[in-house]
C-alpha cells in the first residue's frame, strides 16, 4: 500500500509542478516585448510556491529556478506542438 501512496505523491506533485509553469508561462506570454529582467521578475514570483513542489532529488541536481526555467520551456514545447 505504501509502494502506491509514494506513487500518487511523485504524480500530485508532477502535476503541482506543471500547473505552476503552466501560470507562470502564461504571465510571460502576456507580455508583448519580453525582456530579460521582465522574465526574471515573473520566475521569481512562481519560484517559492514551485519550490514546495520539488523533492531533495530534485534539489540535489539543479537549482529550484532552472527546474522552473525547465518546466516552462517543455511545456511551451508541448504546445506548440515542437519536438523535444
Amino acid at each position: 500500500m505504501s509502494n502506491i501512496s509514494g506513487k500518487m505523491d511523485d504524480v500530485m506533485l508532477e502535476n503541482g509542478r506543471r500547473k505552476i509553469a503552466r501560470e507562470c508561462r502564461g504571465k510571460l506570454k502576456q507580455l508583448k516585448k519580453l525582456s530579460d529582467k521582465q522574465s526574471a521578475v515573473i520566475l521569481k514570483d512562481y519560484l517559492p510556491k514551485f519550490q514546495l513542489t520539488l523533492t531533495k532529488e530534485h534539489l540535489a541536481k539543479c537549482p529550484a529556478n532552472m527546474w522552473l526555467n525547465y518546466y516552462v520551456m517543455k511545456l511551451d514545447k508541448e504546445i506548440n506542438n515542437e519536438p523535444n
